[in-house]
């Protein structure tokens, strides 16, 4: 063989060796790849069977749940149709109480003893006097600060109490002293025509009054004040002196009578005097207040 031939041969095996060299590479490569995409699949259906358990548990937990909610639910409709049936027993008891308690009403009213009721009627009693004790205690406050009032010469807040007093507590025991002390409050503020008035009122109402000595002097001196009435002043004067000769209003009525005894006269003059001042017999049954 020729060298040129033999030089060709040894290129021709060598270029062959070389592409089976290649080749063999690739085929190691692709198996490589191969292993590796069978691993993958293994982990793969590994996971899709670890999902399928999964799936298959939360299965069976949903199946669980739904037949706990469907034992729930039974349970409140039983309920509701216990709590239903309670309602209706409570009604019924209720309406049962309510009876009775009206039975019993009636019957402790119907068997309310006789000693109870006197029990009772004592207590409204017992209401009423304290009630009235309380009545008597105001008029007696209101009466006492008014005669205060009237000695400290506080005149119109004194009538103003006894006016109060008289409108508050008509008719009471003390009803002729309270007119006899705002004649006086009147007397005080000059008012002669109503001071006047409450002593007549008083002689009219009260004539056995222990005020009525009083009540005469001041009812004179009234008339005297206001500038008419004189001879009447003057009766009413001596009456004092004859009827209450020992109280300190005969005395008064004497100095008064003094001061309007005329001057001496002759006998014609004297003649002409008024008769004698009417007594307690013969004073007026009702005395005219001034106008």
């Amino acid at each position: 063989m020729s060298r040129g031939a033999r030089g060709l041969l040894l290129a021709l095996t060598a270029s062959t060796l070389a592409g089976c060299v290649a080749t063999q590479q690739d085929v190691l490569g692709l198996s490589q790849q191969t292993d590796d995409l069978k691993s993958q699949v293994d982990d793969l259906k590994k996971t899709v069977v670890s999902m399928q358990a999964n799936q298959a548990d939360l299965a069976v937990h949903i199946q669980q749940l739904r037949e706990d909610l469907s034992a729930y639910s039974e349970t409140v409709k039983a309920s509701q149709g216990d709590m239903g049936q309670l309602s209706s027993k409570l009604d019924a008891l209720g309406v049962q109480i309510s009876g009775k308690m009206t039975q019993l009403g009636a019957t402790l009213g119907a068997s309310l003893s006789a000693a109870q009721l006197a029990q009772q009627k004592g207590l409204a009693e017992q209401r009423s006097e304290i009630e009235a004790q309380g009545r008597e205690t105001a008029a007696t406050e209101l009466l006492v600060t008014s005669q205060n009032r009237l000695e400290a010469k506080d005149f119109a807040l004194a009538a103003a109490g006894f006016e109060d007093y008289l409108k508050r507590f008509p008719g009471g025991d003390l009803t002729d002293v309270t007119l006899y002390d705002l004649g006086l409050s009147y007397f005080g503020l000059k008012q002669w025509a109503k001071a006047g008035q409450k002593f007549a009122l008083l002689l009219d109402k009260y004539p056995k009054s222990g005020q009525t000595p009083g009540a005469r002097l001041h009812y004179a001196r009234c008339l005297l004040q206001l500038g008419k009435g004189r001879d009447e002043a003057v009766a009413y004067l001596q009456s004092i002196k004859t009827d209450f000769p020992k109280t300190p209003e005969a005395v008064e009525a004497a100095a008064e009578l003094k001061r309007l005894a005329p001057k001496p006269a002759s006998k014609a003059a004297a003649a002409k005097r008024p008769a004698a001042p009417p007594t307690a017999a013969t004073s007026p049954a009702r005395t005219t207040a001034p106008q």
